[in-house]
C-alpha cells in the first residue's frame, strides 16, 4: 500500500502547487457530466459490491490524481474531512470499531491488542486513513477559505464539488442495499417481493444495515451509524457555507456555535466576539455590525427575562456565583458568603456586577458600532442564537436551561421570548434599515 500512497499522495501535492495560466484547472461542461458520472459510478459500484467507503474514497482520489480537476480534487477534499470526523469520531466513544480494519467478524478473534499484528493494522489505519485525509486537508482546503490566489494556481473547491459531494454516503448505502441478499418477508410471507422492493428505495434501509460491510461485532449502536452519516451531511452544509457566506457572518456564527458545544452562556459567546471587534482592526464592518445587533439582542432577552420571572437574577447570582465560591473558595470565604448572600447589600452589589456584565458593555456595542448596524447585519444576525442553541444539543428552547441552572425551571413563554426577541428585533432592524436607505436614496 505505501507503493501506492506515496506516488499518489506526491502527485497531488504536485497539483496543489502547479500554477496554471488560467487559474484553475477548468472542465468543460461535457468534461464536468463525465466526471459526475465517474464519480456517482465510482460510489453506486464500490457500495453494490460490499466495499467499505473508505474504498470508494480512495478510488477518488485515483480519479483526482489521474484527471487533475476541480471537480475530482474538489470531492476528493470534502470526502477527507468527512471520513476522518467519522471513522476516528467513532473510534473515540467506541474503540471496538478499530476491528473494521481487519474485517471485523470475518478475520475471526482479530489481534491481540498490544501485539505486533495490532501495531500494524495501526500502522495500517495513519497510511490509508489518517495521513492521506490530513494531507488532503493541508494541501487544497485553505484555498477554500480564501487563502490562496486563484491565479496562482490553487485549487479553490467549488460549490459544485460540495453539492456532489453530499448525497454520496446515501448512494453507497443505497447502492449496498441492492448488493445485500433478500431478507423474509416481515408481514408473514415466504420472503420475495416484498423484501426484494424494499431494496430499491433508499429509505427502506436502516443505517446501521452498513454493519453488514464492516463487521464490526458487537455491533455499533444507532447513534454511533448517525454520527458517520450526519457528520458528512455537516461537512458539506459548512463547506458550503464557507463558500456562499460573508467572511463576518461565517466568523461570529462559527464562535457562537463553538460556545454552544461548550455549554457556555451566550453571554460568554457575545463578549468574546465583542472583544475580538473592539481590538481587531482587521475585522469587517459586516461583523461588527453583527456584535452591535447581538449586544441589543442580549440586553432585551436578559432584563425582559427578569420582568417574565423576577427569579431569574437570584438564582443565577447562587448558580454561578454562590455555590462556586462555597464549593471551591476557602472556608472562611464561603462561611461569610453563605451569611450575607440574602442581603440587601449583597444583592445591590451582585446588581452592580450585573450592569458591568450586560447593560453597560451592550449599550457601548450599540453606540460605538452604530454606524456598522445595517440591513445586512441585522439579516445576518437572525440565526445567531438558533445556531447556539442547535449546537448546545438541545431538543426544545427550554433544554437550555441545562446549561443556566435557574431554579425552579422558567415556563416555556420565558424561553420563546428570549429566543423570539432576537428574531423580532433582527428583523425589524432589518426592515427599517431598508426602509430608510429607501427614503434616503
Amino acid at each position: 500500500m505505501p507503493a501506492v500512497v506515496v506516488p499518489l499522495l506526491g502527485g497531488l501535492r504536485q497539483v496543489a502547487d502547479r500554477t496554471h495560466p488560467a487559474g484553475p484547472l477548468q472542465t468543460s461542461r461535457v468534461a464536468s457530466c463525465f466526471e459526475l458520472g465517474l464519480l456517482f459510478a465510482i460510489v453506486a459500484c464500490t457500495g453494490y459490491r460490499q466495499l467499505p467507503f473508505s474504498v470508494t474514497w480512495w478510488l477518488i482520489l485515483l480519479a483526482a490524481f489521474a484527471l487533475e480537476t476541480t471537480l475530482l480534487i474538489g470531492v476528493a477534499t470534502v470526502l477527507s474531512l468527512s471520513v476522518l470526523l467519522g471513522w476516528y469520531g467513532v473510534r473515540l466513544f467506541h474503540p471496538h470499531a478499530v476491528s473494521a480494519l481487519w474485517g471485523g467478524s470475518r478475520g475471526g478473534g482479530g489481534p491481540e491488542e498490544g501485539g505486533a499484528a495490532w501495531v500494524c493494522w495501526q500502522a495500517w489505519d495513519l497510511v490509508v486513513h489518517f495521513l492521506p485525509g490530513v494531507l488532503m486537508l493541508f494541501w487544497h482546503a485553505p484555498a477554500l477559505l480564501g487563502f490562496g490566489e486563484a491565479e496562482q494556481g490553487s485549487l479553490a473547491v467549488p460549490l459544485a464539488a460540495v453539492a456532489a459531494a453530499l448525497p454520496m454516503n446515501i448512494l453507497w448505502l443505497w447502492s449496498m442495499g441492492l448488493g445485500l441478499p433478500p431478507s423474509g418477508d416481515k408481514a408473514g410471507g415466504s420472503g420475495g417481493g416484498w423484501a426484494v422492493k424494499r431494496r430499491i428505495w433508499p429509505w427502506g434501509l436502516r443505517l446501521a444495515e452498513t454493519n453488514a460491510v464492516y463487521r464490526v461485532v458487537p455491533e455499533l449502536p444507532e447513534g454511533a451509524w448517525r454520527w458517520i452519516y450526519g457528520s458528512h451531511w455537516v461537512v458539506c452544509a459548512l463547506w458550503g457555507a464557507c463558500l456562499l457566506l460573508p467572511r463576518g457572518a461565517l466568523l461570529a456564527y462559527f464562535l457562537f456555535a463553538s460556545f454552544g458545544l461548550l455549554w457556555l452562556p451566550f453571554t460568554n459567546a457575545w463578549w468574546t466576539v465583542f472583544l475580538l471587534a473592539l481590538f481587531h482592526s482587521q475585522v469587517d464592518p459586516l461583523f461588527r455590525g453583527i456584535v452591535a445587533c447581538c449586544a441589543a439582542t442580549t440586553s432585551v432577552g436578559w432584563y425582559g427575562t427578569q420582568l417574565l420571572a423576577p427569579y431569574a437574577f437570584g438564582s443565577l447570582v447562587d448558580v454561578w456565583g454562590v455555590r462556586p465560591v462555597v464549593a471551591f473558595g476557602p472556608r472562611a470565604l464561603s462561611s461569610r458568603l453563605l451569611r450575607v448572600k440574602d442581603t440587601w447589600t449583597f444583592m445591590f452589589m451582585a446588581r452592580v456586577f450585573d450592569f458591568c456584565l450586560h447593560l453597560i458593555p451592550t449599550t457601548t456595542a450599540v453606540v460605538l458600532f452604530r454606524a456598522d448596524i445595517t440591513a445586512g447585519a441585522a439579516f445576518w444576525s437572525l440565526p445567531c442564537n438558533m445556531l447556539y442553541w442547535a449546537a448546545t444539543r438541545s431538543k426544545t428552547l427550554a433544554d437550555t436551561n441545562r446549561i443556566y441552572g435557574v431554579e425552579p425551571e422558567p415556563p416555556g413563554f420565558v424561553w420563546k421570548y428570549i429566543y423570539g426577541s432576537h428574531w423580532v428585533f433582527c428583523a425589524t432592524t432589518c426592515v427599517g434599515c431598508c426602509l430608510y436607505d429607501a427614503v434616503v436614496s
